[in-house]
């Protein structure tokens, strides 16, 4: 049984949707498809890491968790139109969705809406994200991965910024917007894949952590 935490607001919205488009709306996917988005909205089925939990909307509703992420789909489509996929790939790797191996990176993307961006940019970038493992994980190469950074970073004078902010050491080999996604690269998979990296001074890291750094250069 569902709970409804703000009854009122739930009710209201509803009606107003239905007097706004007719009684015909009723018959259409599209009510389940909004109905799915006010329960949303009222925080029903979001998990403490704040993802929706696809296994328990199928259990509540009763449908299949294909058809669940048919609705969820449609749903981030039409109704949730503040979409930033700058932010939601920072938020992946904020929260730990991701694996690297030696030469790849496996994405952890359960947001329908977010892997459709995610495979556009790709193939918009001539690469290719393999999904054959399972349906929500996106899995490109580290050259791939560069090239999106290069690719979303739009602000020379945010990466003119960082640069000046950097030890002499690495300002003699970081000097545009290439060579700093690089490096965040570079030491972005060596930190993931080895418990013990060759330590240098000063590397990028230890001036500034990765997430503070896309937020600064994609924000």
């Amino acid at each position: 049984m569902i709970e409804i935490n703000d009854k009122e607001k739930f009710v209201d919205k509803l009606m107003s949707k239905l007097l706004e488009n007719g009684f015909d709306f009723v018959q259409q996917r599209e009510m389940k498809v909004y109905i799915l988005y006010l329960l949303i909205e009222d925080g029903q089925f979001i998990k403490e890491n704040g993802d929706i939990d696809h296994h328990e909307i199928s259990l509540a509703l009763k449908i299949s968790e294909s058809k669940v992420r048919n609705l969820v789909y449609d749903m981030e489509l039409k109704y949730r139109q503040n979409f930033n996929f700058s932010e939601q790939l920072i938020e992946l790797i904020e929260r730990n969705k991701y694996e690297v191996t030696k030469n790849k990176i496996k994405f952890s993307v359960h947001n329908p809406l977010l892997k459709q961006f995610f495979e556009y940019e790709i193939r918009n970038l001539n690469g290719v994200s393999d999904g054959s493992f399972a349906k929500h994980i996106v899995t490109i190469s580290i050259n791939t991965f560069e090239k999106l950074l290069i690719k979303l970073i739009k602000d020379e004078t945010k990466v003119n910024n960082i640069i000046k902010s950097l030890p002499k050491n690495l300002k003699e080999k970081i000097t545009d917007k290439e060579s700093l996604v690089k490096e965040f690269v570079h030491e972005f998979v060596q930190t993931i894949i080895s418990t013990s990296i060759e330590r240098a001074t000063n590397l990028l890291f230890d001036v500034i952590d990765p997430v503070t750094l896309l937020k600064k250069l994609l924000l």
